[in-house]
């Protein structure tokens, strides 16, 4: 079982391109000329997706046929299942509860009686903190298990500078991004975002 701690980067360079994609058509793409372009230029060594795609299914796709044809490994990261287990668990519980006293609430005659007011007062109390959980599981948990699975494939290279793309499906992008990318910099890892309002024409394919 793997432990959320960073390893401390001696004597290697680590740059990553980021890049946010609309959704999994874009890894069904024909032409990759472009794509191929980029990653020869940049000496790229491994790609990284942060895709909610089935892994199986990416294998099949132009996209990772060109991958194998560079030699260029790819890999899905997400946070480890038990890592977060128990905190998806402590929400579950909370929802469900949560739900039973809405539920009384809602049967309740006289809403403005002390119990009723009580009863919506717990209600609100209980709903934020499902709320703080969930914040703190996408947007700070999640992140930092990333973080730590790409430090954890560069530091495997024996190079002295290693290099590699990671593709955010866009949705989430705007969530988690700034996170991943401040988590990155404080390790003094140099990241090169490119993203809607950054237009790189070598960039986009």
């Amino acid at each position: 079982m793997e432990v959320l701690e960073f390893k401390p980067i001696r004597d290697k360079k680590i740059v990553v391109y980021m890049s946010s994609k609309e959704n999994a058509k874009y890894f069904q793409n024909t032409d990759n000329s472009k794509l191929i372009e980029f990653l020869k230029k940049k000496n790229i060594d491994f790609i990284t997706v942060d895709f909610q795609v089935d892994i199986k299914e990416f294998r099949t796709t132009p996209f990772a046929q060109t991958l194998n044809e560079l030699d260029i490994p790819y890999f899905q990261l997400d946070i480890p299942d038990y890592a977060m287990g128990y905190l998806y668990q402590e929400i579950i519980e909370k929802q469900q509860f949560l739900n039973e006293l809405f539920e009384e609430y809602e049967n309740m005659e006289d809403k403005e009686s002390f119990k009723g007011l009580s009863l919506k007062n717990w209600i609100d109390m209980l709903g934020e903190e499902i709320q703080e959980r969930e914040i703190f599981l996408s947007l700070k948990l999640r992140p930092q298990w990333i973080v730590k699975k790409m430090l954890d494939l560069a530091l495997s290279y024996k190079k002295d500078t290693v290099t590699f793309v990671h593709f955010v499906q866009e949705d989430i992008c705007e969530d988690i991004c700034p996170q991943v990318v401040e988590n990155l910099r404080e390790l003094k890892v140099k990241v090169i975002s490119y993203n809607k309002k950054h237009t790189i024409q070598n960039i986009i394919f």
